[in-house]
């Protein structure tokens, strides 16, 4: 089975199928949409597919997914997880007009995440989620609420602090749907090994706190995965990166 080739998120069509979508945040790697579905009637949908891999928040509403001949009740416990290229169905015998939020993910960026909990991810062609959907992550939920309600409000957020909270999200998802019996367990990297990306991490910021940071710019210098620089330098500075690199700039303004 060959690769399927993902569009970019910056030349992209910007939709996605089955609703009408408004982005709210978007870089090379990922982003943010609200979506409302399309449906207007409650009988079986035509067959629809993601161009991208896609997680999906329900906040109101529910319908039937069907989906690699299983069907499954999606409602706002749910989260749902599309491999692009992978056909789904829906039908809305509760009703119409369901409202969510997805983040939506380029492959390599999620292999990125994949890495700590999933290893033989990147031996699959291009299915990176074995389940289309996982349910009970309450808290994961609310931090994409609280995510997407702040985009919607326009409060001031630096590109690196969306990006943060985003990986965040997907990080927790991915923890929940792949915490089954036989799958890897958990790698964490030695002590001092994330005592060195964080304080190296520390020392860039300190050289570039005036510029405007990515994320991405951050773990390339390091030659780490934003992912795994989040978590570290979480785990070993107590806070995330974002709020550290704020901290210095407004030390620097007092």
């Amino acid at each position: 089975m060959s690769e399927l080739v993902e569009p970019t998120l910056e030349t992209a069509s910007r939709l996605l199928p089955g609703g009408t979508i408004q982005w709210l945040f978007s870089n090379s790697r990922l982003g943010i949409t609200l979506w409302d579905c399309a449906a207007r009637r409650r009988d079986l949908s035509e067959e629809r597919r993601q161009p991208w891999h896609v997680v999906s928040f329900v906040h109101s509403g529910a319908f039937v997914l069907h989906a690699g001949g299983r069907s499954a009740v999606i409602d706002a416990t749910s989260v749902l997880l599309h491999n692009p290229g992978e056909g789904f169905r829906s039908e809305h015998p509760f009703g119409c007009c369901d409202h969510g939020s997805s983040i939506v993910i380029q492959r390599e960026a999620l292999l990125d995440l994949l890495a700590l909990w999933d290893p033989e991810a990147r031996e699959r062609p291009r299915a990176l989620f074995p389940e289309r959907h996982v349910n009970g992550l309450f808290r994961t939920c609310l931090l994409q609420r609280l995510l997407v309600r702040s985009l919607r409000r326009g409060e001031p957020r630096e590109a690196m602090a969306i990006e943060e909270a985003a990986l965040k999200v997907l990080g927790e998802v991915l923890a929940g749907e792949t915490r089954a019996p036989g799958r890897a367990a958990t790698r964490r990297e030695p002590s001092r090994a994330r005592r060195s990306y964080a304080e190296d991490a520390k020392a860039l910021l300190q050289r570039r706190f005036r510029e405007k940071l990515q994320l991405d710019d951050v773990a390339r210098a390091l030659y780490v995965s934003p992912y795994h620089l989040c978590r570290l330098f979480r785990e070993e500075v107590g806070v995330p990166i974002h709020n550290y690199l704020n901290r210095l700039r407004l030390r620097e303004a007092l």
